[in-house]
């Protein structure tokens, strides 16, 4: 009998010491290759955790998120892109980690993940957009390439002696014709470099028709005379073919650009900012994010592995194998990694003066009309103040509508 009781109360125990918490972890960034080998030394760590990792694609992923919340069915990490984290917390679906702010001093990127005044994730893989420059054509145009613009009027100078080097070689590549690049690519951060902004600070109010904005525009719509604009894709193999002189593109260029046009000489260097005494080198910060949604049941270890995903060693093993994409934690700058990837450095560095869209949970709708504002300013020339003053009032509805 006693015997019989010990065997029950071993076996008993065993289930107990042995079983695993289960974690699901939803990410989009990760191929499953490199999940494997992050995922793999998570457990060896914490044997009492076990992560079950699915890959989201960008063309679904957000209408599969959505699904998921209203069925209940959310994951317990959930990794989200930094231009939704506002539409899902004021849903009020995933948690408020406000907390962890101060455990995480080495990580930059918090207004990627801020709404209302809260954090609602914690800023992991950072990408941002600096300007690719050929050399080449720097030095055909009697430009000195080991100095580039760093100004908007040295960048415009540059870009009109570029365009003048012939009928098939244009000065800049302008984004237009997609629903992010118009803004995305330039001329958002250009505003913000000029230290303004289209939003008032409590997102109520639209600053389209504000003195840095239309400086920002007269400036762009000056720089499309000597631009070919077009969408991504056609300026990454203009770039390549040696057919436009300055470009501002995402870090995943440079793999592409070296594959496919071995023979381009080019470089890369900061944004330019309004003026030597005036404004910072701002540039667009993409970011993902890592968020707890509110109906996970196992918050505690959820916590410790994003404090696991976001060590700098950790970072750099996604960032080695998918290098579009830069850690949060200022602490992998120490990487000999950078020391033989100096282009990308330069992106991993631009990362500190990259500006978050504001945190409005109709961004998507008021980026729209930001875009048709720019592209009639860069494609049809129309009037800048009757322009920004159109978009102004259409963005304000959107605002009015959706009171902060």
């Amino acid at each position: 009998m006693k015997k019989g009781f010990f065997i029950a109360l071993i076996l008993l125990m065993s289930v107990f010491v042995f079983s695993k918490t289960k974690l699901v972890f939803w990410e989009f960034m990760m191929k499953d290759d490199t999940a494997k080998v992050v995922i793999d030394e998570f457990e060896r760590e914490n044997p009492d955790i076990e992560v079950d990792y699915v890959q989201l694609s960008w063309a679904t992923g957000f209408d599969k998120i959505v699904t998921a919340f209203a069925a209940n069915s959310a994951p317990d990490i959930l990794e989200l892109g930094n231009t939704w984290v506002a539409n899902f917390a004021n849903e009020g679906v995933i948690d408020d980690l406000s907390f962890l702010k101060d455990d995480f001093s080495n990580i930059i990127g918090w207004k990627s993940a801020e709404f209302d005044g809260k954090y609602y994730g914690v800023p992991w893989l950072l990408g941002t957009r600096a300007m690719y420059y050929n050399v080449d054509l720097f030095i055909k145009a009697g430009l000195d390439p080991e100095n580039p613009p760093q100004t908007w009027d040295e960048l415009l100078n540059a870009v009109k002696k570029i365009d003048a080097l012939g009928e098939d070689i244009y000065g800049f590549g302008m984004g237009v014709g997609e629903p992010q690049t118009p803004w995305q690519e330039w001329f958002l951060p250009a505003v913000w470099g000029n230290e303004g902004n289209i939003l008032s600070e409590d997102l109520n109010t639209s600053l389209m028709t504000s003195q840095s904005v239309k400086e920002a525009a007269y400036m762009y719509q000056e720089l499309s005379k000597y631009s070919l604009k077009s969408k991504s894709a056609d300026l990454m193999m203009a770039f390549g073919e040696g057919k436009i002189g300055l470009w501002i593109a995402a870090g995943g260029n440079i793999n592409k650009l070296n594959s496919t046009y071995p023979d381009t000489n080019y470089f890369v260097t900061f944004l330019p900012k309004p003026s030597q005494n005036k404004g910072f080198h701002a540039s667009f910060a993409g970011g993902e994010i890592l968020t707890i949604p509110s109906s996970s049941k196992n918050k505690e270890a959820a916590k410790k592995f994003i404090e696991f995903l976001v060590r700098p060693e950790i970072t750099m093993k996604i960032t080695k194998r998918v290098p579009t994409i830069f850690p949060s934690n200022v602490l992998a700058e120490s990487d000999p990694w950078f020391d033989d990837h100096i282009l990308e450095s330069i992106f991993f560095e631009q990362n500190a003066t990259a500006v978050p869209v504001p945190p409005h949970p109709k961004w998507v709708d008021i980026q729209f009309e930001l875009s048709e504002a720019i592209e009639e300013i860069v494609m049809e020339y129309s009037d800048v103040d009757k322009t920004l003053e159109k978009y102004n009032k259409r963005i304000q509805t959107i605002l009015d509508k959706n009171k902060q």
